[in-house]
């Protein structure tokens, strides 16, 4: 029984050291960087000789697909370079491979943001499980971004529960990095609703980001994690916003990438201004 360690990075010097730390326990590490800028490839080849490269695409499930495809061991942990695994959980994933007690394991996580452990508002152990241990014949990954995997109808699958159990995942550290990642990823779930043909109207704005809220603070009690849970919900709220006005943008210029079209029709009406000089 042997296992493989998957990790997709892009610049993530501050971090990748620890994560790897935390894998002391596989037989093998699989890092696939989308050509970082930082030191993130220098401090990983002290840990794997197993690094490949993959094209920046702006979300981590197309890599992890890669990667996937070039584990040689039957189970496979996947995690990201912002998460650290506990020896608590490292020996239970130990022990249910041997045993061989399960195909794929749902692992809550347990969420740091704003230096703040984050207990309620949607990402509690409860709400965050991920599926990050499995047998490798089991698992696909989607290529679409937060559509994680696919798992095959055979496997046999635990839910890890225990609050010793879970990944460490240190998520946002400020408001700028959560605004970074907001930008990042509503561009992308823009243009793959873009693709699906979907719409954005202004009823559909308000009521995406009145749910969200009431999803976050309230059904998920979010007040509980006071303002921290204030913070967040009203930040998923822009999120939504963001994605829908994205999507709109898009639909407006008929284009998934309208920058250009936006920017040809400033330059055609100043072009006019210019004219009306001559």
């Amino acid at each position: 029984m042997k296992i493989s360690a998957l990790i997709n990075t892009l610049n993530e010097e501050k971090n990748i050291e620890k994560c790897l730390q935390s894998l002391s326990w596989v037989d093998e590490i699989i890092l696939v960087d989308m050509y970082s800028d930082d030191k993130t490839v220098e401090i990983a080849k002290k840990y794997t000789d197993k690094i490949f490269y993959f094209e920046r695409v702006g979300y981590s499930e197309p890599a992890r697909a890669f990667a996937l495809s070039q584990v040689s061991n039957e189970w496979v942990v996947v995690l990201d370079a912002d998460e650290v695994i506990p020896k608590s959980l490292s020996d239970e994933l130990i022990a249910i491979a041997k045993e061989d007690k399960a195909d794929a394991i749902w692992i809550p996580r347990k969420n740091f943001m704003f230096g703040h452990e984050i207990k309620h508002t949607g990402w509690n152990m409860h709400d965050d499980i991920q599926m990050r241990f499995f047998k490798k014949i089991m698992m696909t990954y989607g290529s679409t971004i937060h559509n994680f995997v696919n798992i095959s109808d055979q496997a046999r699958i635990i839910t890890l529960k225990n609050n010793e159990t879970c990944i460490w995942h240190f998520n946002y550290i400020d408001i700028e990095h959560f605004l970074e990642k907001l930008n990042k990823y509503t561009t992308v779930e823009a243009k793959q609703l873009f693709d699906k043909r979907k719409q954005s109207s202004f009823l559909t704005v308000i009521y995406t980001c009145i749910r969200e809220f009431v999803y976050r603070f309230i059904l998920k009690s979010g007040y509980k994690d006071g303002f921290y849970g204030l913070v967040l919900s009203l930040l998923m709220c822009v999120y939504r916003f963001t994605t829908l006005a994205k999507l709109k943008i898009m639909i407006e210029q008929n284009n998934a990438t309208p920058r250009d079209s936006i920017v040809t029709t400033y330059d055609d009406l100043s072009s006019k201004v210019i004219d009306s000089y001559k």
